[in-house]
């Protein structure tokens, strides 16, 4: 009995991994192609019952932490080192593959979270842990799409040829602009919101938040 039970949850993880060949990249493109559009779908699928979320796409959380993993594994294949001269921080979380990918998990859900806090602030929706959750989620499809985009400029503005550096620096640029845009037409949908005040809010926010990420990142340098 125990073992076919553990055969059973074999045949669900397999079917559960392999499935992310598939949804990771419709995943991608329709926030790519459609960010708001993919945000209200979260929206809309945190009011399902739990079994029947996200059945078209991968759940938020799972689709950042995979784009994570997949920064990594780029990485890896193009042999960037971490760091020089580690610190007594960096040697932490470098140790092992399992801290290193903890740490950026958190870096990179840092955006989603102040986002998602400052919507419901400027909503003057009262903030906890069952109205967070819905805003989270939908901004955990853009960081992910973002931090993947973001990573694949990064290894280019490290490569020592001139023209992969500036398509590098090409890729960050556009995606930071495009990740503001989108923040700024996402943050309109608060009650009284103008043009001009979420333009504001979104650059701010992300100045600020990135600026965290910069801070904590050097201490890992």
């Amino acid at each position: 009995m125990n073992a076919m039970k553990i055969l059973q949850s074999v045949e669900e993880l397999l079917y559960e991994v392999m499935s992310w060949l598939l949804f990771y990249p419709r995943t991608l493109l329709m926030t790519l192609r459609h960010p708001l559009r993919t945000m209200r779908y979260s929206d809309r699928e945190q009011q399902d019952k739990p079994e029947k979320q996200y059945l078209e796409t991968l759940s938020p959380p799972l689709f950042l932490v995979l784009s994570i993993l997949a920064a990594h594994g780029l990485e890896l294949l193009f042999g960037i080192p971490l760091t020089d001269e580690p610190n007594p921080v960096s040697r932490f979380v470098t140790a092992n593959d399992q801290n290193l990918l903890a740490f950026r998990a958190l870096m990179f859900s840092l955006h989603p979270l102040v986002f998602a806090w400052a919507f419901l602030r400027l909503s003057g929706r009262k903030i906890d842990r069952e109205s967070l959750r819905t805003p989270f989620f939908a901004q955990c499809y853009l960081a992910g799409a973002t931090s993947i985009l973001i990573s694949l400029g990064s290894l280019g503005a490290q490569d020592p040829a001139t023209w992969t550096t500036l398509a590098g620096v090409a890729i960050v640029l556009v995606t930071t602009v495009w990740y503001v845009a989108v923040q700024r037409l996402w943050l309109m949908a608060a009650p009284g919101m103008t043009t001009l005040r979420a333009w504001g809010w979104a650059i701010v926010l992300y100045l600020v938040t990135t600026g965290l990420v910069v801070a904590a990142n050097a201490l890992v340098e």
